[in-house]
């Protein structure tokens, strides 16, 4: 059986002196390996401008590295990769013009490809099909999509998509279609609705399908996936009426561009969805939602959720949601003001990160039926950025749920309904026995390929015990991690 979290290789990067201003970013490329990239945090005057790009094998053997020259000005704002290749989306502040970088995976050859986007975009979502890049945002709050070819340099807004009272949802790329699929939401006053509208590589629109829901529900996300030539999923969270708050995950089929049928899954009605919670407050839910039901209304819940991609097996489809709700402090401050006013205090709110509560996983068969729900608590984890935290790895026997926590990891080990192993708490290990770590920031862990996840961060390590050691080390760490039964190595440090 997976007694532990099995930590089976660690690779130690010594970061050059003054590394403050140097950020480090890992792109797990499967069984390809992974991609290990520094910048500088800030350009200085006079300084140059660059990106260190190493690529590493499944041993966190280095293959290669190779040095890119950045325009000054010019900063990442969004990432993409597919199978073959890393894209990154450069824009400068108020510009027009962007350059996309593209580099193959296994070689690191690259081009760096000039455009511009013919109005100023705030870019949200970046993706890359063939030879078309697609930029979405907003102008004038209304969506837009820009299709830049990469052969012809020309971008072409995509039609049929500024409207008022609309927000883009995402892009979605379906590489069996060979289209891009751009969801929009549209407040409309009787009922706000999620629209479908599909592009081929000319720009040219191939679907434009408004989802039907029941009249007291509204759809807010959609993740696409498809069956075959003719059949497509969608999946997504929905809300009552035009409540920010999710009650539930709604799944979708569609034949022939035509919408064949929709089912809706109460959370209220997920036999683990409450179960983050401790024993006397989840009974205490559970029973007010009875009393409810009996006088024939339910109970609200509270909850945004920010939806995974779908993860497709043979038989089912996997489902990963995570709760959070955006926190605020107060800034007090007493102002002085005539007779009457005076000692009046006033509150600004302040935005104070996301604050995350658990993760719903469930999966659903290719019929569409709900065949179970799990759930992976994540208390009091804060982030300032919005962004999926769980890691998930799928094997034949059971689903491994992970996140990072500094210095540690968290994980979770299920099987459909049931919970093989708890939730548990691992420290991440360094390379010595007398090694003593003081601090730990910036740790982050992705799910690498098959069983397989990759953890990094930096640590400061004291060692006054081993020979040969040094006595302080600050590192950039990368740790692989299995819950297979294999040994465990450790590589040693390097120098």
């Amino acid at each position: 059986m997976w007694a532990q979290l099995d930590q089976m290789l660690r690779l130690e990067i010594d970061p050059p002196k003054g590394n403050d201003n140097l950020l480090y970013d890992v792109t797990a490329i499967g069984n390809k390996g992974l991609l290990v990239s520094t910048q500088p945090r800030y350009a200085s005057y006079g300084s140059d401008n660059f990106w260190t790009i190493a690529r590493y094998d499944t041993s966190l053997t280095q293959v290669w590295e190779k040095r890119f020259d950045i325009d000054r000005g010019m900063q990442p704002s969004q990432v993409y990769q597919d199978s073959a290749f890393l894209y990154v989306l450069l824009t400068r502040e108020e510009s027009l013009k962007f350059k996309i970088f593209r580099m193959d995976y296994l070689t690191g050859e690259h081009e760096m490809i000039e455009g511009s986007s013919l109005t100023y975009v705030n870019v949200t979502d970046f993706k890359v099909l063939g030879n078309t890049a697609y930029l979405g945002g907003a102008v004038n709050f209304r969506p837009v999509v820009i299709a830049f070819n990469f052969l012809d340099k020309r971008s072409r807004v995509l039609p049929a998509l500024y409207e008022p009272r609309s927000e883009l949802v995402g892009i979605e790329i379906d590489n069996t279609h060979r289209v891009a699929n751009i969801v929009v939401f549209n407040a409309e006053r009787r009922q706000s609705k999620l629209y479908l509208k599909s592009f081929d590589y000319l720009g040219k629109i191939t679907k434009n399908l408004p989802l039907e829901s029941q009249k007291d529900k509204t759809l807010h996300t959609a993740k696409i996936t498809s069956l075959n030539e003719t059949e497509q999923f969608v999946l997504g969270n929905y809300t009552i009426k035009n409540s920010p708050y999710s009650q539930g995950i709604y799944l979708a089929k569609l034949n022939n561009n035509q919408q064949e049928y929709i089912k809706y899954f109460q959370f209220n009605d997920f036999r683990s969805f409450f179960d983050y919670m401790k024993p006397r407050r989840r009974e205490r839910i559970k029973n007010r939602i009875s009393r409810l039901r009996e006088k024939g209304r339910e109970m609200q819940l509270h909850y945004r959720f920010l939806m995974h991609d779908l993860i497709e097996t043979e038989d089912q489809y996997i489902v990963v949601a995570e709760a959070y709700f955006p926190q605020y402090r107060s800034n007090s401050a007493y102002g002085f003001y005539p007779v009457g006013m005076r000692g009046n205090s006033y509150y600004d709110r302040i935005f104070d990160g996301y604050r995350y509560t658990h993760a719903v996983v469930c999966g659903f068969d290719k019929a569409g039926n709900l065949l179970w729900d799990n759930c992976f608590e994540i208390l009091d984890y804060k982030n300032y950025q919005l962004r999926e935290i769980v890691e998930v790895a799928v094997e034949e026997d059971k689903i491994v749920l992970a996140y990072p926590e500094e210095g540690t990891v968290h994980t979770k080990v299920i099987r459909g309904n049931d919970v093989l192993k708890s939730k548990e708490k691992y420290t991440i290990k360094t390379n010595f026995e007398g090694d003593r770590v003081t601090n730990a920031e910036d740790a982050s862990i992705d799910h690498w390929y098959g069983p397989y996840f990759i953890s990094w961060g930096f640590q400061e390590i004291y060692n006054g015990k081993d020979t040969g050691v040094k006595p302080n080390r600050e590192v950039f760490y990368l740790n692989k991690l299995s819950y297979r039964s294999e040994a465990s190595t450790l590589l040693p440090e390097q120098k």
